[in-house]
């Protein structure tokens, strides 16, 4: 993936979180706001309607007076009025009102809420208005407002802020697909190339050399084509790992087949093997993926080994061991060495075509297996729990 289409993808993704967040969080906020509201007239309603309904109960007896609402108790912001039939104010608590027209039930006057009801008293029917002034709450309801909308500002900033920095993790596994997509197409590019270029070479000096003292010729075509076919099995394999039958798989036995199998390379670098078996595993899986893992890893052991050098393989209850004398591997490409093609050689003139430890970790992550590799003076260790 090149840079500026991961930047895409990065602020693609930041937009849409931070997109959906903030419309989320003006929702909650708008939701905050509206019942907040609701309650606050919910309970101005309450209170108008209690102090009207508790001037009634005290005025409805004819022989008592307006004088005795007086001991009522209405709050400095709450008035209240009382008019007769005539519209003329008889009695008034707090703050004159100016009603130039009768009604029953809440209306809003300017700033003021109003609930006007009637009470009979005596023969004379009069109305009484309960008021509360919206100044103060609708200031209260307004710094409410301002504090949700800058809440949900900072919020959404720091969502996208943290959406961005959070969005290069995301990509992150994406974007080192791609690279390692890009690198193997490279790598297999270049390791077809140049043994395709070898054959070709060959055949042209076989041409110019009139088909004769061509043994040689033969010979190094003959290796390229056994390359090919190991490169191309070696792919092959890959993508069949783990689709094949399974059963329980002694490893003890898969590693002395192996050695067995590798006995002419060890002989070859005289090199000393010691095997010590401190227990025995066996795993359900396929036979052929463990033999292929525990054979890459004691090829790997006997390539990068000097002459003379010694492999120490130790089997115990949940791990197998696998040590060898050897160069050793630059601490700051552990991580690497288990990519496809990778070589720390890097002019690629190391035998083998870089897929073996790649088959290992592919093998390993198919089965659930742990693989950890430690450097010790001249001691290059891989370990496999399981």
């Amino acid at each position: 993936m090149k840079l500026d289409q991961f930047l895409k993808a990065r602020l693609k993704i930041t937009l849409l979180i931070s997109a959906i967040s903030t419309l989320i969080l003006s929702a909650f906020s708008g939701s905050i706001y509206y019942f907040y509201k609701e309650q606050i007239l919910y309970e101005i309603s309450d209170e108008l309607k209690s102090i009207a309904f508790e001037v009634s109960k005290a005025v409805e007896n004819p022989i008592v007076d307006f004088s005795i609402v007086r001991n009522i108790n209405i709050p400095d912001d709450t008035y209240l009025c009382i008019y007769n039939h005539e519209a003329k104010m008889v009695f008034y608590k707090n703050k004159l009102c100016n009603i130039d027209r009768f009604f029953s039930g809440f209306r809003i006057i300017d700033y003021d809420v109003i609930f006007g009801s009637s009470i009979k008293k005596g023969n004379t029917l009069y109305h009484v208005y309960v008021g509360k002034n919206l100044a103060r709450i609708l200031a209260s309801l307004e710094k409410l407002k301002l504090i949700l909308f800058y809440l949900t500002f900072v919020i959404s900033t720091f969502i996208l802020v943290f959406s961005f920095l959070i969005s290069k993790k995301i990509l992150s596994p994406i974007k080192q697909t791609f690279e390692k997509q890009e690198r193997f197409t490279q790598n297999v590019s270049h390791d077809l190339r140049t043994p395709l270029t070898v054959i070709s070479t060959n055949l042209y000096l076989i041409k110019q050399k009139n088909f004769q003292n061509i043994q040689q010729n033969i010979e190094n075509i003959t290796k390229t084509v056994e390359y090919m076919k190991n490169l191309v099995n070696d792919l092959l394999f890959i993508s069949q790992i783990g689709e094949k039958e399974k059963k329980p798989v002694n490893i003890n036995e898969v590693i002395k087949k192996q050695l067995s199998i590798l006995s002419p390379k060890i002989e070859e670098k005289k090199l000393g093997v010691i095997v010590k078996e401190e227990d025995t595993i066996t795993i359900e899986a396929n036979e052929g993926d463990m033999e292929k893992l525990f054979s890459n890893l004691l090829e790997n052991a006997i390539k990068y080994n000097y002459e003379n050098g010694e492999i120490v393989i130790t089997i115990k209850k949940k791990s197998v061991s696998i040590k060898n004398t050897g160069k050793p591997i630059d601490k700051n490409n552990i991580n690497k060495i288990f990519e496809r093609f990778y070589r720390e050689d890097k002019s690629r003139t190391s035998e083998g075509c870089g897929l073996g430890l790649a088959i290992v970790k592919e093998i390993a992550d198919h089965y659930n297996l742990k693989i950890k590799v430690k450097v010790d003076g001249v001691y290059n260790e891989f370990i496999v729990r399981f």
